[in-house]
């Protein structure tokens, strides 16, 4: 009899075989037992993880001679055939070969065809996703409205690579890897069987290296039953070519610690003696990973930098000439970072530089406190505090007098420069009840008018009312509206819009009220440093002079007169 591989052999033949998939398996089975056959199933996962095995088991439950049904004898005549792969009524696929749209038009002129002696047709495609856009196009039609004995069964290892419109139409089952438990269990089935001598330290070796692969598990098992009588340690150790788990222990703790020379000699004989480099740098990452999950090694930091340098390494190494130069630089990237970047040292570090940063900001806020407070005591201490007079009107205005150069520069310690410069052009002539009466020449307009609006006269008056201990407004008139005597002047305010009866008769008789010759500037100190219109001038061009003295700028072009 011709010699059959052991993942051939021992292939699964029934729901019980399995091992690893147990929702799968539950679920088929109870498809088949309650007769919910579906018309398409997709099986995706990993290589060697049990695809086509179930899809076979499942052909066997729906034509089994007392099928439909979760558990086939697998002695009638087409579970026979579907184990020896020569039932007419299950017809497997592969993708990649049969992959044209001619290869789908004639899977579509079969289907019409009933099975023979059995009651489904089932037709696996392994490898599903090497179809072309059209072959799916053409499969299309079949698969969504399929005739009531054929049953599709689809596996693949790239589902992402299968159009929505195939995904929508099937029932879909993913298998995952086996974990190294599951196989090593099968293992120890195959060797009973097989009637082999094993170590169970071999077995987990392999189980490591089979990556979850029960297919790929086998194969190395019968490399090593034939390499060997007995499978045991060094035996799998030889035939994978891999570094012994000595050389790993020993090369990990040379990496975390300083001894580079050492590490790389490790690397140097693994390449004399034809050793995979990659596999050992994959069992050194294993071996710092589970060092980290039982937090037996106390560098944990340096153990997170190796593995994701040893990671990166891997995935160049297999695309360079010379595989031990990458390493051999990893090594030495890993080791000097732990020399000149000690991860305790670097921890006080950042302590000491988040704690200095705390103590600029505390002191940085304590500054800006203690700016604040200076601040408060200056501007209170620029004006000298006097004795403030009784309700005496004739009182307050020599008050008034005595204090108001003190007040002027009181309001330039409050950085109220424009309220000082329109100010200083005015004299407080008397007071009348809570009014301080200000007189301006009449060809100061522009700074009565500026005192008088709102924006500069409240805080002016604020800061006046402080040192009068009550509060006050301002009142200002031209000096000529003044001449008949302080007491002539009504306490009412005046509108700073509108202009006083007396000062429109003055201009409508066309008395000068300034000299030609007198020119004055604005405070310099408050940047205001523009002269003055002169008498001649029109109370418009007034304005618009001291507005451009004030506030800059110059005139582009001027009207015509007429």
């Amino acid at each position: 009899m011709a010699y059959v591989s052991l993942y051939r052999k021992w292939r699964p033949q029934g729901f019980g075989d399995v091992v690893g998939q147990d929702t799968i398996v539950k679920t088929l089975e109870n498809s088949l037992n309650t007769r919910r056959i579906s018309h398409a199933y997709l099986f995706t996962g990993p290589r060697g993880t049990g695809k086509t095995s179930v899809a076979r088991i499942l052909a066997k439950g729906l034509n089994c001679q007392s099928g439909p049904t979760a558990t086939p004898c697998g002695k009638c005549g087409e579970c026979h055939t579907i184990k020896e792969g020569t039932s007419l009524n299950v017809i497997e696929i592969d993708g990649a070969s049969n992959r044209g749209i001619d290869d789908v038009r004639e899977l579509r002129s079969q289907v019409q065809f009933t099975p023979i002696n059995a009651a489904y047709k089932v037709y696996i495609i392994d490898e599903v996703h090497m179809l072309t856009t059209e072959a799916f196009n053409a499969l299309l039609k079949t698969l969504e409205e399929p005739p009531a004995h054929v049953v599709f069964i689809f596996a693949t290892t790239d589902p992402h690579r299968l159009p929505p419109t195939i995904l929508s139409r099937v029932q879909r089952f993913d298998f995952g890897r086996f974990s190294e438990q599951a196989v090593v269990e099968r293992l120890q089935t195959v060797a009973k069987g097989e009637e082999l001598e094993v170590d169970l330290e071999a077995l987990r070796l392999i189980a490591q290296h089979a990556a979850g692969g029960m297919r790929d598990a086998l194969g190395i098992f019968e490399k090593c039953a034939s390499f060997a009588k007995k499978i045991t340690v060094d035996a799998v150790v030889e035939v994978l070519g891999i570094a012994p788990q000595e050389q790993v222990d020993s090369f990990t703790e040379h990496i975390l610690g300083d001894s580079k020379l050492e590490a790389l000699q490790i690397i140097d004989d693994l390449h004399n003696q034809g050793r995979d480099l990659s596999q050992f740098a994959l069992a050194v990452i294993a071996k710092l990973r589970n060092g980290i999950l039982s937090g037996a090694n106390k560098d944990e930091p340096l153990e997170l930098r190796a593995i994701e340098q040893l990671s990166e390494t891997v995935r160049e190494m297999r695309f360079a000439s010379d595989p031990r130069i990458v390493l051999e630089l990893a090594v030495v990237k890993i080791t000097t970072t732990k020399t000149s970047l000690p991860s305790a040292d670097m921890g006080r570090l950042e302590d000491k530089v988040r704690t200095l940063e705390k103590e600029i900001s505390r002191m940085q806020m304590l500054l800006a406190k203690g700016n604040e407070s200076v601040s408060e005591r200056v501007s209170s201490t620029q004006i000298p505090k006097r004795r403030i007079p009784s309700a005496n009107d004739a009182e307050r205005s020599a008050y008034v007098l005595e204090i108001w150069p003190d007040y002027l520069k009181g309001l330039r310690d409050e950085r109220l420069m424009q309220c000082e410069a329109f100010l200083k052009e005015g004299t407080p002539v008397e007071v009348v009840d809570d009014n301080i009466v200000i007189a301006f020449p009449r060809d100061r307009g522009f700074h009565k008018a500026s005192i008088e609006q709102d924006s500069h006269r409240e805080p002016a008056e604020r800061v006046l009312s402080k040192l009068m201990g009550k509060q006050v407004r301002f009142r200002c008139v031209f000096q000529d509206e003044t001449a008949s005597g302080p007491k002539q002047v009504a306490p009412q305010r005046v509108q700073p819009d509108k202009p006083s009866q007396a000062s429109k008769r003055k201009r409508q008789e066309g008395h000068p009220t300034v000299k030609p010759d007198v020119e004055r500037k604005v405070n310099l100190e408050a940047g205001i440093t523009s002269e003055q219109p002169k008498a001649q001038d029109s109370d418009a061009e007034a304005f618009l002079r001291a507005s451009m003295e004030t506030f800059g700028g110059k005139i582009i072009s001027k009207p015509k007169e007429n």
